[in-house]
């Protein structure tokens, strides 16, 4: 009977043993599995932040640009403004 009792218990040891077993390698498996994906993480994480440093550099120099133009438009519209000044008087001039 306690021998019985005691093979019983070895087997059930063994089935434990052997789910546990199973049960790491799933884990380590897993693991693996995350730490792939981690490392895709990472690769996409540099390359949106090459992605974003060469957006900043393209804003940086369409402001500059745009800053460029602003100053042409500000000095073409003040020479139009004494063109029509000029204009203006021209006119007057001739009406008399």
């Amino acid at each position: 009977m306690m021998e019985e009792l005691l093979r019983q218990i070895l087997v059930k040891l063994d089935k434990v043993e052997t789910n546990v077993g199973q049960f790491q390698s799933e884990v380590r498996g897993r693991f693996e599995q995350m730490d792939k994906r981690f490392d895709r993480l990472t690769n996409v994480s540099h390359k949106l932040t090459n992605v974003l440093s060469r957006l900043i550099n393209v804003l940086s120099r369409l402001t500059s640009v745009l800053n460029k133009l602003i100053n042409v438009l500000r000095k073409l519209t003040n020479a139009l403004s004494r063109l029509t000044n000029v204009s203006h008087k021209l006119m007057n001039v001739l009406l008399k």
